[in-house]
């Protein structure tokens, strides 16, 4: 009898969280950008000395990213910041690649070369994901600092693309580039490639309310985007168009099991058996979430993952988000709840109003 890889994975998933096993591994290699896009959390400016002198060394990645392996970590996801940013990447990625590990790698695009895909293509990441913050160089201008923006990251992808190298476009929605939607989708149809939508934004993680507060779509215009989104989609297979599919990334509710250690405020993979390092060193549930944290370069990756899941454990549940009529409707979970309201037990009125509009 045959599967298919998505319920492959969920097993995976399902077995990993009974289990305690840190299936998915998530490491932010560095905050530094080339682009300053005004709702970015992690985003120093390209040459920052500070921030380069905190940075893990490559050594120090490939060893934490082999301990994870060893310990039952199968998915791993190469984030920023901008991965291609730092001069050692390909280093950290040519030893990782042979640790048979799911890759997948997060990039603008913005920095892809001819000579980087090349490199590249014959041991790609099972998935290359590039993030287009809009359809316009004045778009990218507006969102990003960087007019030239556009013109590479979609130099990038087509560089991608000719070396055959599995590649998914994603869009992050601020009020910058909404009405950019249509535009970037024809552009990711146009390639063939799956589509995905962040259409959430958070507050910084560092400080909750700490975000650009004119960034982010007010919920009644994220509902309305959300429901353009969906029209879409729907157009589109009214017509046969083929190519995109379309993904918004809210996060996949996984229930609970009836275990005591899985009594947890989580409702996904954050802390049960997916973990983030941010680039400074330090492992959290996910890469909303500042807090709770542990060190896994200074206590070794596998006792770090142990406290990480009972700190995990001690987070209090929102009883009132538990009880309430449009949880169905809702997108809160720890982390979006503390970074809105600096509780982790409070609602918050941004993601109330947003299920009240998307009923």
């Amino acid at each position: 009898m045959s599967i298919t890889w998505d319920k492959l994975s969920d097993k995976l998933v399902e077995l990993a969280i009974e289990k305690r096993i840190p299936l998915i591994g998530q490491f932010e290699l560095t905050s530094r950008c080339n682009l300053q896009c005004k709702m970015c959390y992690v985003c120093n400016s390209a040459n920052d000395k500070v921030a380069i002198s905190k940075e893990r060394s490559a050594t120090e990645w490939i060893s934490i990213v082999e301990a994870a392996r060893d310990a039952g970590m199968l998915y791993l996801l190469f984030t920023g910041g901008e991965v291609f940013l730092r001069q050692d990447f390909k280093e950290i990625y040519e030893e990782v690649s042979m640790m048979g590990l799911n890759v997948m790698v997060y990039t603008n695009g913005t920095l892809i070369t001819p000579e980087i895909a090349k490199w590249l293509g014959p041991t790609p990441p099972s998935k290359v994901e590039v993030t287009l913050y809009g359809a316009s160089s004045e778009t990218y201008e507006k969102v990003c600092g960087n007019p030239q923006g556009f013109n590479q990251a979609i130099r990038g992808i087509d560089l991608l693309l000719t070396e055959g190298i599995g590649l998914k476009i994603r869009t992050t929605v601020v009020k910058g580039n909404a009405s950019d939607f249509d535009k970037i989708a024809e552009i990711a149809d146009s390639r063939g490639v799956e589509l995905g939508i962040v259409d959430y934004i958070s507050p910084r993680r560092d400080g909750y309310r700490t975000y650009p507060e004119g960034e982010r779509l007010a919920p009644k215009e994220l509902a309305a985007y959300i429901k353009n989104v969906d029209d879409y989609f729907i157009r589109n297979e009214n017509t046969g168009l083929e190519g995109i599919k379309p993904n918004r990334e809210k996060g996949k509710p996984i229930k609970n099991t009836e275990s005591a250690l899985e009594l947890s405020t989580f409702f996904c993979e954050a802390g049960r058996c997916a973990f983030w390092i941010t680039w400074d060193g330090r492992m959290t549930p996910c890469g909303l979430m500042n807090q709770p944290e542990v060190f896994p370069f200074e206590n070794g990756f596998s006792d770090s993952w142990v406290e990480l899941g009972k700190k995990c454990l001690e987070i209090p549940i929102c009883e009132e988000c538990s009880s309430c009529s449009l949880r169905e409707n809702c997108i809160c979970c720890p982390a979006r709840l503390k970074n809105e309201t600096g509780f982790y037990n409070k609602p918050a009125e941004y993601l109330c109003s947003l299920a009240q509009y998307s009923k």
